[in-house]
């Protein structure tokens, strides 16, 4: 009977997995992803924008260990709520770990921003273009934004327009603070005076600024999150070692017993969920997201003849000028 539920149970895994990775495909052909795409993207990436390498193969060795690592659990215990607790463990300790170890990682993502922007200011103050500086750019691209820079010299070669490429820029980094940045380029994207140099220099300052801050309160932060993190460790050594124990495992084989133990679990959930939400950072609101209410579809042609068409176009072109 055991055998015939983990053969059910892989091979409905497959079938999410298949499900998946059709979804992920159909999503990729899709220029601009839906709201719950959008949402399924941050639960499982952790965050938005294009996802680290480092976090696609966590996630693909997570998957494989909850659905090879549940069926054996069970198999072992004789809990049946096991296979819920595995899954549970396996994605949720490095979701907890994560929170309690220090977000460096968006404050190197600044700091090569604030290099990146203060190394375009100067170019720009040169007389060079707009176009010209963010293609040369990638020659002395910080190394936490190489892939991101790439990308974008890659679109503005490819003949994209420089308005397009900073925005798909902006969401490639997705970072309230970058679009700072990429709002004062797409204001000035046709001119690239001295007064664009000047914003980027005082942006780039900025930047710096607010990097400096946040170094200063993650090492408030970084002695609570090590308290929390040797709690949780001891918790779990102690389930771990008590597992062994089959007086210890023993009234959670029964149906009151898993009642129990999935209260227990859940109120331990609840907890650490608690902790990690006052440990967390969220991210601020970005600028340069785009606003899928203002959509509007393409305007019906009017029924009337060309020569119409064209006495409006000469009745609208006064209309043009006085507002130039």
């Amino acid at each position: 009977m055991l055998l015939y539920a983990l053969c059910g149970l892989l091979l409905a895994g497959g079938l999410v997995a298949l499900a998946v990775g059709l979804n992920g495909n159909r999503a990729a052909e899709r220029s601009e992803p839906g709201p719950l795409a959008t949402r399924a993207h941050v639960l499982w990436y952790g965050g938005p924008g294009t996802p680290a390498p480092s976090v696609v193969r966590r996630r693909r060795i997570q998957l494989a260990l909850s659905l090879t690592g549940a069926p054996l659990v069970w198999l072992f215990s004789r809990i049946p709520l096991t296979l819920g607790l595995v899954p549970l463990a396996v994605f949720g300790l490095p979701w907890l770990f994560a929170a309690t170890r220090s977000d460096t990682r968006r404050i190197v993502r600044l700091e090569a921003l604030a290099e990146w922007t203060q190394r375009l200011a100067d170019v720009l103050l040169l007389g060079i273009g707009l176009n010209q500086a963010l293609l040369g750019s990638r020659k002395t691209a910080p190394t936490a934004l190489a892939p991101e820079i790439e990308d974008l010299a890659a679109r503005l070669q490819a003949r994209w327009r420089a308005e397009d490429a900073l925005r798909a820029f902006a969401d490639s980094l997705a970072d309230a603070t970058a679009d700072k940045v990429l709002a004062a380029l797409l204001l000035r994207s046709g001119d690239s005076g001295p007064g664009l140099a000047r914003a980027l220099s005082d942006l780039a300052e900025s930047v710096r600024e607010e990097v400096r801050q946040r170094r200063s309160i993650e090492a408030d932060r970084s002695k609570h999150r090590t308290t929390i993190r040797w709690l949780v460790t001891i918790i779990l050594g102690v389930i771990v070692v008590g597992s062994f124990n089959e007086r210890y495992t023993a009234p959670y084989s029964s149906f009151q017993g898993q009642l129990v133990l999935g209260v227990l679990a859940a109120l331990f959930v609840a907890v650490i969920a608690w902790m990690r939400s006052l440990a967390s950072n969220p991210p601020l609101p970005r600028l340069l997201e785009p606003d899928r209410r203002s959509r509007v579809g393409a305007l019906p042609e009017p029924d009337g003849s060309d020569d119409e068409g064209e006495a409006r176009a000469d009745l609208a072109s006064p209309l043009l000028k006085e507002t130039r």
